[in-house]
């Protein structure tokens, strides 16, 4: 994946700026190093390289792994690097579902890198924009006045309320250990230690056997990467964080894996709506954000597929849309962080026929059941499952055919369509479907060929291969056309980076000055109107390059992350 490399380093090199990035560039070219060995590739001091090497570290964009003999290895961690361009994302949706203050934690959780329960309340604590978020005067019965906690009091509290809720809902993981190294390196040390306790046989063994205890050993690792973490644990911890006690604590880091949820529920419920109508895409957002991600950056083994099935709770699915953003309510309050799907005073809204539900829920739910939504499947006992896989199958299929249909349209549109329904066929066959003239079914087939969306199988019917004698029949690869879009995709999003990294070149002079601290805030009383002019242009211009990456990263969740 060289332009994926291409596209990561880019990105650090935005976000980081040159001396991270270059170190990270040859951890990403070259793969494996010692420090000694990246000093030298990047002509740096030694000491330097060391303190970048910490750095990246600390941000998690750099595995190191020690070996029993005490050499230290490193090796770029381009998965959490990619992630770096999904903060802003993650924090809008933060801020959308849960409030101003749950958005404030996020992205200086993202910006620490990792940090314990207790670090990352001093941080957001001491922070004047977060005191002032929830210093007003507090109101009794419509009143002002009343006893007013002091501000690092209530600023303390409103930290834990927001830390619970970003934990119970999943944007706030831990960090164990393992995540510092990469999948291989926390393998070979977990192979060491069951062997070191005579868990593991020395000898070589029989491929049942090994089998067997590859198992074994996936199994321990999965609970080794396991990021999952109860709320309960981490304010226990700040509880005690004014012990003496040396305990070992708990380090937090952000989960992006509830961007790449929200990008599948919009595109499910966007297909809904223009199919059925809008209340229909209302229930089919609300039962997806129900459904957990089928795919994980730390899962070892396959999915069982007894657990790819999900049970709805359909009490929490409202009939009736709303406009009003996720998980926030008339009565709710105006910061947010404690909106959380529920309904004010804990009642539900009232129902005619006195039922958990609504009805018309389960009318809409299997509506969509006898539609294309084949995922969705009707219990006996009335409730409803979802097929995580299948879910993830039709979110990924839609997605690659809006690609096709962006980049091709007319009849070879209609032959691809034609092979992802009927599967492989031949061109008279093909002809006969698709109501095609030869001469332009060829044309078709060998542009869809050539763009990597068609393959070609030949089947002979003798062993001399005669071309008479041989039967050539046209197949669609998904999994093929799916990493053919993401070279593409990651290619243009390179370019975007660097196409961006030049405009501010250009607007250099004039960007240093909007960033000195005495001219931040008054920027249109001492610029003159030249540079504001070019100032505003350049706004105009980062805008239209991030909604551009943004959009290419929608696509990106789809192809790479389901």
């Amino acid at each position: 994946m060289e332009e994926f490399s291409k596209l990561c380093c880019l990105i650090v090199k935005d976000v980081y700026g040159d001396f991270l990035a270059q170190v990270f560039q040859q951890l990403t070219q070259l793969g494996r190093l010692s420090a000694t060995q990246v000093a030298q590739k990047c002509r740096l001091p030694l000491r330097q390289v060391k303190t970048g090497l910490a750095t990246l570290i600390q941000l998690r964009l750099v595995y190191h792994h020690t070996t029993p003999e005490g050499l230290s290895t490193y090796q770029a961690n381009t998965h959490n690097a990619y992630n770096l361009m999904r903060t802003g994302k993650l924090a809008a949706l933060a801020h959308r579902n849960h409030g101003k203050p749950a958005a404030f934690v996020i992205e200086h959780l993202a910006t620490l890198g990792f940090s314990t329960a207790e670090e990352l309340e001093n941080t957001v604590c001491a922070e004047k924009s977060f005191t002032a978020q929830g210093d007003a005067t507090p109101h009794h019965n419509g009143h002002p006045g009343g006893h007013r906690l002091p501000i690092v009091e209530s600023s303390r509290n409103r930290f834990r309320n927001v830390l619970r809720v970003l934990i119970d809902r999943k944007y706030i993981v831990a960090v164990r250990d393992a995540h510092f190294q990469s999948v291989f390196d926390a393998r070979r040390d977990l192979e060491r230690h069951l062997e070191s306790l005579g868990l593991l046989p020395s000898t070589k063994l029989g491929k049942k056997s090994q089998a067997d205890i590859d198992e074994k050993v996936d199994i321990e690792l999965e609970q080794r990467l396991d990021p999952t973490l109860a709320a309960a644990t981490a304010l226990k911890e700040l509880e005690s964080s004014h012990s003496k006690t040396d305990t070992v604590k708990t380090l937090l880091c952000v989960d992006y894996s509830n961007v790449v949820a929200s990008v599948r529920n919009e595109r499910i419920a966007s297909i809904a709506e223009k199919t059925f109508g809008k209340s229909f895409g209302h229930i089919t957002k609300a039962a997806c954000s129900q459904i957990e991600l089928g795919s994980s950056p730390f899962r070892v083994r396959d999915p069982d597929p007894n657990t790819s099935m999900q049970r709805l709770d359909v009490s929490l699915i409202d009939a009736r849309p709303s406009d009003l953003p996720n998980g926030t309510h008339p009565n709710d309050p105006e910061d947010g962080f404690l909106s959380n799907g529920g309904h004010p005073n804990g009642y539900h809204r009232p129902r005619l026929n006195g039922t958990k539900h609504d009805p018309a829920v389960d009318h809409q739910l299997a509506i969509l059941a006898d539609g294309p939504f084949r995922f969705l499947r009707g219990d006996t006992n009335g409730s409803w499952l979802v097929d995580k896989k299948q879910l993830g199958d039709y979110v990924l299929e839609k997605e690659l055919m809006r690609l096709i249909s962006e980049r091709v349209d007319g009849p070879a549109l209609r032959i691809i369509r034609m092979l992802v329904d009927k599967g492989k066929l031949d061109e008279k066959t093909l002809q006969e479907l698709g109501l095609l003239g030869a001469k332009d079914l060829r044309q078709c087939l060998s542009q869809l060929q050539l763009m990597g969306y068609l393959e070609l199988q030949e089947v002979p019917r003798d062993p001399q291969r005669q071309p008479n004698r041989t039967i050539f029949l046209w197949f669609y690869d998904a999994e093929r056309v799916r990493k053919v879009f993401l070279s593409k995709i990651y290619k243009t999003m390179s370019r975007h980076y660097q196409r961006m990294h030049l405009e501010r070149e250009r607007l250099a002079s004039t960007l240093s000055k909007v960033e000195r601290t005495d001219v931040e805030g008054n920027v249109q009383d001492l610029l003159p109107e030249a540079e504001l002019d070019l100032l505003y242009v350049w706004q105009q211009k980062e805008g239209w390059f991030l909604t551009e990456l943004d959009r290419m990263d929608d696509s990106v969740a789809i192809l790479r992350d389901l």
